[in-house]
C-alpha cells in the first residue's frame, strides 16, 4: 500500500519540529501517539466538525452539478510569506473559462428569522490580499445551515456594522452567483406518486377485517397520472421525491371494488401557486439533504465527507427534452446587485 504523500509531509514536519530522525524507529511510534491525541481533540470540537463537512459539501456539490473544468483545494500545503494572506478553500475554473477562489463557511443559528454572519475586517482583508496576488475574483460560499441552503456571493455585498463585516441571509440570496456554479430552481408537475403493484396472481382481498395481504408485483412512478417510463426521467423523479420539498403523504391504498390494486405514496407542494407546474426547489438545496443524509446523525456529525456523485445532476440540468410523462421547469436566479 502506498503513503500518502501528504501524510509522509505531515510526518516529516513532525520530525523536523521534533529534531527527531525519520529512521529513528520510535519516531512513528511518538508520531502516532501526537496524531492520535490531536484526532481525539478535533472529533470533540462540534464546530471544526462542521466546518469541515461544510467545506466537503460545497466540494460534492460543485462535482455533482458539473459546470466545472477544474475544482481544486487551494489551502493545501505552505504560503510564502505566511504573513498578511490568508488563503481561500477552492479554486474553480468554470465552463466558460472564468475562474474564482472560494472561501466556504457554515452558519448555523437556531432562530430561523435571525439568520446574519460576521467577519473581522482583517479575515477578509487577508483573503482579499490573496485572491488579488492570484489576480482571482474571491467569492464566499456561505452554507445556512438552519435552511439547508447555500448562497455564493462577493465580499462586496458584506456591509460594515460596526468594526465587523456582516451579511443576512435574504441579502445573501439576493446576490447569490450560485447559478455560475450550474444550480437551478426546478418546478414540475404534482403530484408525484410512487407505486406499489400488487401481483393479481396472489391474494389480495380485502378482508371483513379491513386486513389485505399482498405480494408486490413491481414498483411504478407517477407524475399527476402519467407512468414515468424513461430511465431518466425515473432517476430526476426519484430525486425529487427523496430531497425535493414537497409533502410526503400516505401510504394510501388503491382499491378496485374489495380488490387492492396497490399501495401508494405522493408527494405534493405544501401550496399550490401556479397553474399546471409547482417549484420543488433548488438543486442546491436537495444536494444539502442528500449530504445530510451520509453525515449526519442523532449524535451531530458521524462523518465529514461523503461519496463523491460526479455529473448528478447533469442528466436533469442539461436534458434537452423538457419531459414527456415528467415535465421539467428550470429557473436560473441571476444576482441583482442593486440595493433593496
Amino acid at each position: 500500500m502506498s503513503l500518502p504523500i501528504d501524510l509522509f509531509n505531515v510526518f516529516a514536519q513532525f520530525g523536523r519540529e521534533h529534531r527527531i530522525s525519520l529512521r529513528d524507529p520510535k519516531a512513528l511510534e511518538v508520531f502516532i501517539a501526537h496524531v492520535s491525541d490531536a484526532i481525539a481533540t478535533a472529533v470533540a470540537r462540534d464546530t471544526l466538525l462542521h466546518g469541515q463537512r461544510t467545506q466537503n459539501m460545497f466540494e460534492a456539490l460543485v462535482v455533482s452539478l458539473g459546470n466545472y473544468k477544474v475544482l481544486k483545494t487551494e489551502d493545501a500545503g505552505r504560503i510564502h510569506p505566511n504573513q498578511g494572506f490568508r488563503v481561500p478553500d477552492f479554486r474553480i475554473i468554470l465552463n466558460d473559462e472564468s475562474q474564482w477562489l472560494v472561501e466556504v463557511k457554515n452558519i448555523y443559528d437556531q432562530e430561523p428569522f435571525r439568520q446574519t454572519t460576521k467577519f473581522t475586517r482583517s479575515y477578509i482583508a487577508e483573503l482579499q490580499a490573496y485572491a488579488s496576488a492570484m489576480r482571482c475574483p474571491l467569492k464566499l460560499g456561505l452554507y445556512w445551515a438552519r435552511w439547508r441552503l447555500w448562497t455564493l456571493v462577493t465580499p462586496e455585498a458584506l456591509i460594515a456594522d460596526g468594526d465587523k463585516l456582516s451579511i443576512d441571509m435574504m441579502t445573501a440570496m439576493r446576490v447569490s452567483e450560485m447559478a455560475a456554479v450550474g444550480d437551478l430552481t426546478i418546478g414540475t408537475k404534482p403530484p408525484l406518486k410512487l407505486r406499489f403493484v400488487a401481483d393479481h396472481d396472489k391474494p389480495r382481498q380485502l378482508t371483513d377485517t379491513n386486513e389485505a395481504r399482498f405480494t408486490i408485483a413491481g414498483v411504478k412512478l407517477y407524475c399527476g397520472e402519467t407512468e414515468i417510463l424513461d430511465s431518466i426521467e425515473k432517476k430526476i423523479a426519484w430525486i425529487f421525491m427523496q430531497f425535493g420539498e414537497w409533502e410526503l403523504s400516505g401510504p394510501e391504498p388503491v382499491m378496485s371494488g374489495n380488490d387492492l390494486e396497490a399501495v401508494q405514496f405522493e408527494w405534493n407542494p405544501i401550496e399550490q401557486t401556479n397553474v399546471g407546474f409547482e417549484m420543488i426547489g433548488t438543486l442546491s438545496r436537495m444536494f444539502s439533504g442528500y449530504y445530510a443524509l451520509q453525515t449526519l446523525g442523532d449524535t451531530g456529525v458521524i462523518q465529514t465527507e461523503a461519496e463523491l456523485t460526479p455529473n448528478w445532476f447533469v442528466p436533469l440540468v442539461k436534458s434537452e427534452s423538457t419531459g414527456d410523462a415528467l415535465p421539467l421547469w428550470r429557473f436560473i436566479l441571476r444576482p441583482n446587485p442593486e440595493r433593496a
